[in-house]
């Protein structure tokens, strides 16, 4: 087979008009950085294309085109450079540059781009029209049930990130064979007007490369097999029978990093941070994302979230909110009219230590302390992470994760009010009504929560109504121990030693931080450890002490300038036993016991525990 160049068509003006330049313009002003943009939206799409009952197989690449590939795309894609000076700079350039860098994003067991090329010609009884929409139309609303969102907004994203504005796109519709394959080329470029006939001719500085049509002049995808060697010029993923699916090829992808593998790890920690819910390991089949990241010929590991943190924290809410039930579950209601919104499920755990994808800390996504909610509608796609209160005590942080209500008005209602970006929920999009309403109501009360999470305003004395409410305390309180040992609140330490005999020698756990209180004595941090005897129950005393933590050590002694925590109390949670002070008698007593120490100004505390036999009294 004699393989033909692909040939440009520029796209005229019609008689009635067109949206032109302003095409680049439809994103709006996404809250993300252009790369977060292109990897949120183009996953969304893939989402939304997935096949029913099945999830989708995500590759993505970045890489360095070898100079046979670019001879390649000089010579039977990009044979023709448009007349339009800037878009003809900016091909020229890429063509031309020393390092000709793109990013493929592959999707593999998707439907694919099928039905018609032609928006114009669409045949009676067709309802599939994926091509014309992603490729020729502008902002076509989705039909697909409960989807991610508008499909055709995130495609500008997908030009913002190339350098000269042009993507290829290599598709392999489902159910279609070798023959069905589509290969295109497009670019975005700003409007301009030639001569014609004694008229100016103006045209909306979009263009195509494919196969004109002789007739009309305007050019479709070049297809079969035409297609496929086209796609092994440039190094595209091969697409064999059962890999329906589209690859997109951004080219000259603009990347802040000079180091490649810097930018596949950022677009590891963007998968994560966006789409943690469809990569768990017990995400739903239907929904799961089978997710790859390959550097040039290099494989990145994509982490399972469930064992990265803070996103184990957030499956474990996420697990919750999808059974409804879990340590912190709640429903978000509307009470006029009466309706149920949605599901909240909060988690709360030490922190676990970062082992981070990102170096540059202006550009990391990953919060030091996780104190935030996950916001998402029921297609598990997350829209943006509501933030909280952090926990006073850095050693604990707290996920939330909140659901949407899945019936049609409330699902609706929510997808409305996200922005072109999709990254945001925005009540003021909505007409006023029941949709406003919810969204607003729903908003609301998740940042009450949020807001009042890592301190609870609780009564100077059981019993007592809500005492003064401690949000302003939170954001003066210093960062506390790093990397400190313990298995969370409450939970025993193992003892070592074999079995579930008793330990050597009477003990208490690390003192873990509970709850902060308003008392008489001022800001009071409330610690709980747990103590266990020995065979011969021989620990006669728990003594409590207390230090000031300030970024991330401990002040054994503090100067005048700094407060002293004070331990007020010891008290045995499973019995009446309580003393005022630091030392409580235990009399063999064993179980989980309180200590409660007063909190210094500007300050952070940590406490301590001790067992003492009888003997070294």
């Amino acid at each position: 087979m004699t393989l033909r160049p692909l040939e440009l068509h520029s796209e005229p003006y019609g008689s009635t008009g067109n949206i032109g330049e302003n095409f680049r313009r439809l994103l709006g002003a996404p809250t993300l950085d252009p790369l977060q943009t292109v990897i949120r939206e183009a996953v969304q799409n893939i989402a939304d294309a997935a096949r029913p009952g099945v999830g989708p197989e995500i590759l993505i690449r970045l890489r360095t085109l070898s100079d046979t590939q670019r001879d390649g795309l000089r010579s039977f894609i990009l044979a023709e450079i448009p007349e339009e000076p800037g878009s003809s700079a900016t091909i020229s350039a890429f063509l031309e540059a020393e390092r000709a860098v793109v990013l493929e994003i592959c999707d593999f067991g998707t439907v694919g781009l099928g039905g018609p090329t032609r928006s114009d010609r669409i045949p009676v009884g067709t309802r599939q029209t994926n091509f014309i929409d992603f490729l020729r139309n502008i902002g076509t609303a989705r039909d697909t049930e409960q989807g991610g969102g508008t499909y055709g907004f995130g495609k500008v994203a997908l030009y913002r990130a190339s350098a000269c504005s042009t993507i290829i796109v290599d598709t392999l519709p489902d159910g279609a064979g070798p023959e069905g394959r589509r290969l295109m080329a497009c670019h975005v470029g700003r409007s301009f007007e030639k001569p014609e006939n004694g008229m100016r001719r103006r045209f909306t500085g979009r263009h195509w490369w494919g196969v004109r049509d002789p007739a009309d002049g305007i050019a479709d995808p070049a297809t079969g097999a035409a297609a496929s060697a086209l796609a092994g010029h440039i190094g595209l993923p091969a697409r064999g029978p059962g890999r329906s699916g589209t690859t997109i090829m951004i080219l000259g992808f603009q990347t802040d990093e000079g180091d490649l593998t810097a930018t596949g790890n950022r677009i590891i920690e963007t998968l994560l941070w966006n789409f943690w819910p469809r990569i768990m390991r017990n995400a739903p089949a239907m929904h799961r994302f089978a997710c790859r990241v390959m550097v040039e010929d290099r494989e990145i590991p994509v982490p399972t979230p469930e064992d990265f943190a803070p996103f184990d924290l957030l499956c474990k809410a996420m697990s919750a909110a999808r059974a409804r039930k879990g340590n912190d579950v709640r429903r978000i209601e509307s009470q006029r009219p009466q309706k149920f919104l949605g599901t909240l499920a909060i988690e709360k755990g030490p922190r676990s230590p970062r082992r981070y994808l990102t170096a540059d800390e202006d550009v990391r996504l990953v919060p030091e302390q996780m104190h935030h909610i996950a916001l998402m509608r029921p297609v598990e796609l997350v829209v943006k992470y509501l933030e909280g209160n952090p926990h006073p005590d850095a050693r604990l942080e707290w996920a939330g994760v909140f659901i949407a209500s899945d019936e049609d008005e409330v699902e609706q209602a929510f997808a409305d009010a996200e922005p072109p970006a999709h990254d945001d929920w925005v009540p003021d999009n909505l007409p006023k009504g029941n949709e406003k309403r919810y969204v607003n109501i729903a908003l609301k009360r998740l940042k009450e929560i949020a807001s009042g999470m890592g301190m609870e305003p609780i009564s100077r004395r059981p019993g007592d109504g809500s005492g003064p409410p401690l949000a302003r305390l939170a954001g003066r309180l210093g960062a506390v121990l790093e990397n400190v040992g313990g298995d969370g609140a409450g939970r025993r330490r193992s003892s070592g030693g074999s079995g579930g005999g008793r330990p050597s020698r009477a003990r208490a756990s690390r003192p873990v931080f509970q709850r902060l209180e308003a008392g008489d004595a001022g800001r009071i941090a409330v610690f709980l450890t747990e103590v266990t005897q020995d065979a011969l129950r021989s620990g006669a005393k728990l003594i409590a002490s207390a230090s000031v933590a300030v970024e991330g050590t401990t002040l054994g002694s503090v100067d005048d300038t700094v407060g002293r925590p004070d331990v007020l109390s010891v008290r045995w949670l499973d019995g009446n036993a309580e003393a005022v002070g630091d030392t409580i008698d235990l009399g063999g007593r064993e179980g989980r016991f309180e200590i409660r120490v007063r909190v210094p100004e500007d300050c952070a505390v940590t406490a301590d525990a001790d067992v003492i036999p009888e003997a070294g009294t």
